[in-house]
């Protein structure tokens, strides 16, 4: 027999094999256990995370003979029709090679014959958001009243480009980026069973690469099996293979940084690069060993460099990673980029550096300890909200700056301005959803790129980097809803949304209103939206009030509210905006 592919091979057969999905999973099984069959379905989500294979599933369970709790037996007469590529009922549609009127028009004057086995014809469209419009347009009435033998599964990994007539005749499921322990674990069951021996180091560092995609993890694991051989899989195996850099490469170059050891920069660059790594790889690889060795600090663990070095580097290697990925000329960026760093920014002070190591080293060393004790005051505020404390901060030893707090007047100015703001947020996501477009968010995404110009800008740079870690989720002609994984991120954007919704006129030619919202939020409204939707209730438009002045500087302390705004702003004056955290 010849060789099967590893991702083929170890594709799941059944719902439970399923990995990462599990909402998805358990809607799929209750509607076949309980008979609740829609006549048409869309998968949408990243690659690889299983769009396809629950298709196939799911044709091959809505039609057992036998089903046992809303799963195929795998031993009926059907079952073994579809597991051995013998039934004509199941008709798989590649969109990207058969995208035009004519194939949808075959369908159409195909779909009114019953079945020949089954009970089910099922028609499984892939990346469906290949589709011309002639084609969707020639696909919508059959999907609205398709006869009752039929069930369209529609699967794509730009649910965008899919028209909303489209989506609202269908019953939608967004599938998730696997976790990385999903995906390790997984992997480790597949080299268990081709008896392969490999370091689990290894399969962390695949997992860390894929983004989520448990197709890309298995192939990428079958090509260092193959690389290998019969010998184990070691990680310096792995990294040769797939041009990445060790991580013991990684800290002598974040060593060379930090010593501003240009030469040593710039040779070690050309040496990974005419080696063959892969820049982008280097770049994210870079960015979380930074992140490593922060958690490390406020672990209380010691580290090889100092916190605001990496904290600045990181900030700069975040903003490098898009221009990279972007450049056509990736080796002169991301080197401009890294010499830019470090001979301008030091992160605490306006002068250039590079000049006299030395000096400058023992300089940003001195004003670490000052920023650490600084942090840890403002951090360790007293818990009783009546209570005033005053931190005395020296930078030098004839200055002296106090900085007084009032909680109780200070939470009574947030709860105000948080009110305010959550009433704005609330109307325009009220707006959004009574406009909302599919064309608007379609040439927003388009035009997005635009954003790039803005994030070297002195103005604009922090806002664009910032939007550039959310999410667009909908628009409309004048209002937006932007998504973002953890309420700090939301919470940040309180201070920049006057400047987020400035950027956004500039780019986009108009006046637009941004509402922002953890993914966790966004899917209640979204939820509320269709529930509405479903019942006939329209959304009305409603009147924005204009921003609140003070927000911005309010929603400095909304994580914090035990210390005053004017504790801040002297904190800052004296360190500078790079120097003060608020834990």
């Amino acid at each position: 027999m010849s060789y099967q592919a590893l991702y083929r091979k170890y594709r799941p057969s059944k719902l439970e094999d399923v990995v990462g999905q599990t909402s998805v999973v358990k809607i799929v099984r209750n509607a076949i256990q309980f008979g609740k069959i829609n006549h048409a379905y869309l998968f949408s989500g990243p690659r690889g995370t299983g769009k396809t294979t629950m298709a196939k599933i799911f044709a091959k369970d809505v039609n057992c003979l036998n089903p046992i709790d809303g799963e195929a037996c795998g031993k009926c007469k059907n079952c073994l029709a579809i597991i051995n590529n013998e039934c004509s009922d199941i008709i798989e549609i590649d969109a990207a090679s058969n995208n035009g009127v004519d194939e949808i028009r075959e369908i159409k004057n195909k779909i009114n014959l019953v079945p020949s086995e089954l009970k089910y014809k099922v028609y499984i469209i892939d990346e469906v958001h290949m589709l011309s419009i002639g084609a969707f347009n020639a696909l919508l009435k059959t999907l609205e009243e398709p006869p009752e033998h039929i069930i369209f599964i529609l699967a794509t990994t730009d649910l965008h480009k899919v028209p909303s007539t489209v989506i609202s005749r269908c019953q939608c499921f967004e599938f998730q980026r696997l976790t990385e322990k999903e995906i390790s674990s997984r992997l480790r069951y597949i080299a268990d069973q081709e008896n392969v021996q490999i370091d689990d180091e290894v399969l962390n560092r695949i997992s860390e690469l894929v983004d989520g995609g448990m197709r890309d993890a298995i192939g990428m694991l079958d090509k260092a099996i193959s690389y290998s051989s019969d010998s184990r899989v070691s990680l310096t195996d792995f990294e040769m293979l797939n041009g990445i850099v060790s991580k013991n490469e990684k800290k002598k170059f974040l060593s060379m940084v930090f010593e501003r050891d240009i030469a040593g920069i710039i040779s070690f660059i050309d040496t990974i690069y005419d080696s063959g790594k892969d820049l982008v790889i280097f770049n994210q690889d870079l960015l979380t060993l930074c992140r490593d060795f922060v958690v490390d600090y406020y672990s209380s663990k010691e580290i090889e460099f100092d916190i605001s070095f990496l904290l600045d580097f990181a900030e700069s290697l975040n903003e490098i990673l898009n221009e990279v990925k972007q450049s056509s000329n990736m080796k002169t960026v991301f080197e401009m980029k890294i010499l830019s760093f470090v001979y301008h920014h030091d992160g605490h002070t306006d002068k250039f550096v590079g000049q006299n190591k030395e000096s400058d080293k023992e300089e940003i060393s001195s004003k670490t300890q000052v920023n650490d004790k600084v942090v840890a005051e403002l951090s360790n505020h007293p818990k009783n909200i009546n209570e005033v404390t005053q931190l005395n901060i020296k930078n030098e030893p004839n200055v002296e700056h106090k900085i007084s707090m009032d909680k109780g007047n200070n939470l009574e100015k947030i709860n105000s301005d948080l009110q305010e703001y959550l009433k704005i947020n609330s109307i325009i996501i009220n707006n959004c959803f009574a406009g909302a477009s599919k064309r608007e968010l379609l040439d927003i995404k388009n035009n997005w790129s635009k954003l790039n110009d803005y994030a070297l800008d002195n103005h604009y740079g922090a806002v664009a980097c910032y939007i550039f870690d959310g999410t667009i989720r909908a628009a409309s002609q004048d209002s937006v809803i932007i998504t973002f994984d953890y309420e700090s991120m939301v919470n940040r954007g309180y201070r920049l949304l006057s400047k987020i919704e400035e950027l956004f006129g500039i780019v986009f030619g108009h006046n637009v209103r941004v509402a922002l919202l953890t993914s966790a939020d966004w899917e209640k409204e979204k939820k509320e939206y269709i529930d509405k939707k479903n019942n006939g209730i329209a959304y009305q438009y409603q009147e924005v009030p204009l921003l609140n002045e003070n927000l911005s500087q309010s929603s400095q302390l909304l994580d914090n509210p035990g210390i005053d705004s004017s504790s801040v702003e002297e904190a800052i004056k004296l360190f500078g905006e790079n120097m003060v955290s608020i834990d």
